[in-house]
């Protein structure tokens, strides 16, 4: 029960759009770790997030966990992606023995809300987390930077915003720099790199959320070749 509430969840279905996830643990035969994704439907489309918790295995997990609940709760009071960030580090670092810890998350939270013309209004906050990157139906990348500090660490945190249009087709991809940094390749040293990422985007470009991160999770893994990894998470979404 406890290894399964620290998975993935299951996405619910958003009217006017269409997503998908992406996870692979790092190498914990109990398919746990660091990072993760969440989506919480709203009245106007849905509100995502996306973190990396520093460190792996169950003791990540367990912050994970504890993250995921958090947001699940303070989301009923603050919506807005910033502005719930920064109730989100307040609370984790309130908890008791936070300090003792020393564990903090980076992370992406974004409001998704439909528009008449059937695209898609992204409102993101940033917390020291990996650009996401919006694949254009034409094969265009465009790397949304965002930057802001990692949650958990500081009470004086600063968090940053961005705000992007999906047109109906377009794809939103965030990831965690499991994906980025995986070391494969014919020295089994090279990292998977932000290039092949990008060539891996463009060249699927007008795929469904679904078909393209399993297309990245196989271009990755077959990088890998069986080496060790870090934790990776992909949440893709696309307006209808």
């Amino acid at each position: 029960m406890l290894q399964n509430s620290l998975l993935p969840p299951e996405l619910p279905r958003l009217a006017g759009m269409t997503l998908a996830g992406g996870y692979r643990a790092a190498g914990d035969s109990l398919r746990i770790g660091g990072d993760f994704y969440d989506l919480f439907p709203t009245s106007t489309g849905g509100l995502f997030a996306l973190g990396d918790v520093c460190g792996k295995g169950v003791g990540a997990a367990v912050l994970t966990g504890r993250v995921r609940q958090s947001l699940q709760t303070l989301r009923l009071v603050e919506q807005r992606p910033r502005e719930l960030m920064e109730l989100l580090n307040r609370a984790l670092l309130d908890a008791p023995g936070a300090a003792a810890r020393a564990q903090f998350t980076t992370l992406l939270l974004g409001t998704l809300t439909r528009e008449p013309d059937g695209g898609l209004l992204v409102r993101l906050a940033g917390g020291g987390h990996p650009a996401p990157l919006v694949v254009r139906t034409a094969g265009g990348i465009e790397a949304v930077r965002v930057g802001g500090m990692p949650v958990g660490a500081l009470t004086d945190a600063r968090f940053a915003e961005a705000e992007i249009r999906l047109a109906p087709g377009d794809l939103l991809l965030t990831y965690t720099d499991g994906v980025t940094e995986a070391r494969g390749g014919p020295t089994e040293l090279a990292m998977f790199g932000d290039a092949r990422l990008c060539q891996a985007l463009a060249s699927g470009a007008g795929l469904p959320p679904a078909a393209l991160v399993d297309r990245v999770l196989q271009l990755v893994d077959e990088w890998l070749d069986g080496q060790p990894h870090d934790d990776i998470a992909m949440l893709a979404v696309a307006a209808a």
